[in-house]
């Protein structure tokens, strides 16, 4: 064997005893918030994957109610987050959300209540509304606050086990709410 062929073995059992050891080495750098290349799949950035809500309607009774899933991967996390809101008027609804990254683990989904213009039913109203957000796998652990109108109704904290087949999740929650008519929380992973 050559010299070139030598060193080249050398540098194969080099690469394969760091793999072995528990080291993963990422030629051409490591994804950003998560193992990239050859063992995994890049993140992608934070963002509203999907929103909507039921029409508003006149509950017999009102339950106040709201629940959290999470699904972690090797390069994500998807929280779905689903709540029950009373509305304040019957010209009210929900608008359109956003959704912004905080700082490095904390995101703030703001749900607008906005009234319509015409008073579509005889109640004031409630409706259910269903987000699903995509954070980064890295940004462990995470913290999601839930707005309407600017206000916190709801903190989200979680933290992810994850390795390259998947992972899980715990979650834990708290809820605020100017009145006690609405403020109820049901936090599950």
């Amino acid at each position: 064997m050559d010299r070139r062929g030598l060193s080249a073995a050398v540098a194969a059992l080099v690469l394969v005893g760091l793999v072995g050891a528990g080291s993963v080495v990422a030629l051409g750098g490591a994804a950003p918030g998560g193992v990239g290349g050859l063992f995994g799949d890049a993140s992608d950035p934070p963002a509203l994957v999907a929103f909507d809500s039921a029409g508003a309607h006149c509950p017999e009774d009102f339950s106040a109610n709201s629940s959290t899933s999470v699904s972690v991967g090797a390069a994500n996390t998807e929280i779905t987050y689903v709540r029950n809101v009373s509305l304040p008027g019957p010209s009210h609804a929900v608008g359109s959300p956003t959704f912004e990254r905080l700082n490095e683990s904390a995101y703030i989904l703001d749900v607008p209540i906005e009234e319509t213009g015409n008073a579509t039913r005889s109640c004031s109203g409630a409706v259910r509304y269903n987000g699903t957000m995509r954070i980064p796998a890295g940004d462990d652990p995470w913290t999601l606050i839930v707005e309407h109108d600017g206000e916190p109704v709801t903190t989200l904290r979680g933290d992810s086990n994850r390795s390259l087949l998947g992972g899980s999740a715990s979650v834990s929650g708290s809820a605020s709410a100017p009145d006690s008519a609405t403020n109820g929380t049901n936090t599950s992973a």
